[in-house]
């Protein structure tokens, strides 16, 4: 048997996780397979071709891709999966819905998670034939401790893709092997939903700690953030420790709800030394307006006031789960100049906003909610940046 393995070029960090635990796969059942990114000839006739779809908003590129390999090898079966086609079947169905001429259909989708994957290291040192200008950071090893997650928030995919929380009850043997297949390699990568609900924190922490390198971890949630769990996130490295990265904690402020538990979690960290920024993900244009990103702003400029420890925000502007392309969609309570102002804004801050005991962001965005809207509705209309800076910018990065 023979595996063509087929990555879209797309802005990534790292290899499809799921394409590296298909070459995981195939290695282990002595199958011959090819990974390849982009659209070039690979070097083998494959009897089934593999191709992974991730965010909807790569749409066009997916489709470019499916048509190249299509016509490549017209009677060899595609099975596409990942969580553009789990969430939107019917834009693939609609485009390849053709029986072949060896009864095989011309695309096969495959939905949600794939059982025979779950527990296999991915092939981090895999080779893969690309003509790509898009780099990867192969120096970091990225991996999930679980998949799922108990919440079930409106504006995410997670729920729907993968179910409940499943977690893993040791990664060492993926570590290990990272290790000796990525001998470079300075940091680790969780890209978890939850890691707080990991049903085996304190083991996959444990293994974390013995393996020595600096860790990000993508999702923890202050709902269910313990003192227990801070003091033992005290115990890691961070990523930024070193020079391979940011060393941020990572929680989101979606929701006003979440306020008291952000701070909660705000003295936690702060309690426990842990050494890395308090950083909290920002959803915008879902059902909340601006008055609500102003209210989250100033919520979080008291919480640092208080604590004495400042957080970083990342704004996160809202896409709907089956949007065919990036930065379309306008929330019912946002106007397009307000998010596209918005955007632009965050851009000239590197896409975070740094609230420090001094206050010096809202110099930046406004000393009231009235002067915020009035500069995001006149910079989505176009109007000169700059003439916002004066010497923010350098108070910022200094």
């Amino acid at each position: 048997m023979k595996y063509l393995m087929i990555e879209p070029e797309v802005k990534a960090i790292a290899p499809n996780i799921a394409l590296m635990k298909w070459a995981r796969y195939c290695e282990m059942h002595n199958y011959e397979y090819q990974y390849v990114r982009g659209h070039l000839k690979p070097d083998i006739q494959p009897d089934k071709m593999l191709m992974s779809c991730i965010f909807s908003t790569y749409s066009e590129k997916y489709e470019n891709t499916i048509n190249f390999y299509r016509k490549l090898f017209p009677d060899v079966p595609l099975i596409v999966g990942g969580a553009f086609p789990s969430l939107n079947p019917k834009w693939f169905t609609v485009r390849w819905w053709r029986t072949l001429k060896n009864g095989s259909k011309e695309l096969y989708l495959h939905r949600g998670l794939y059982s025979a994957l779950d527990n296999l290291s991915p092939k981090y040192n895999v080779t893969i034939t690309s003509q790509s200008i898009l780099p990867y950071h192969t120096e970091k090893i990225v991996l999930y401790t679980s998949r799922g997650c108990p919440n079930n928030c409106g504006y995410c995919a997670v729920p729907r893709l993968e179910g409940d929380m499943k977690s893993l009850k040791s990664i060492s043997h993926m570590l290990q092997t990272a290790k000796n297949e990525m001998p470079e390699a300075n940091s680790v990568v969780l890209y978890d939903n939850n890691f707080t609900e990991q049903e085996y924190f304190d083991k996959i922490i444990d293994e974390l700690v013995e393996f020595g390198l600096p860790v990000d971890i993508h999702g923890l949630h202050v709902d269910s953030f313990t003192e227990h769990q801070a003091k033992r996130l005290s115990e890691l490295k961070w990523v930024g420790q070193s020079k391979s990265g940011s060393p941020y904690i990572r929680f989101s402020f979606d929701k006003m709800k979440y306020a008291e538990n952000i701070e909660r979690a705000l003295r936690l960290t702060a309690k426990h030394k842990i050494r890395a920024t308090f950083f909290c993900y920002l959803l915008f244009n879902f059902t909340d307006s601006p008055d609500d990103f102003w209210r989250k702003v100033v919520k979080t400029q008291e919480m640092v006031n208080r604590v004495g420890k400042s957080i970083v925000l990342f704004p996160q502007r809202y896409e709907p789960l089956n949007a065919l392309k990036r930065d379309s969609y306008v929330g019912p309570k946002w106007t397009a100049e307000m998010v596209k102002g918005l955007v632009r804004l965050c851009r000239y801050t590197r896409g975070f906003m740094s609230i420090s005991p001094s206050g010096n962001m809202f110099r930046w965005i406004g000393y009231s909610k009235e002067e915020f809207i009035n500069k995001i509705i006149k910079i989505g209309q176009g109007a000169n940046i700059e003439k916002f800076q004066g010497d923010i910018i350098y108070e910022l990065y200094s």
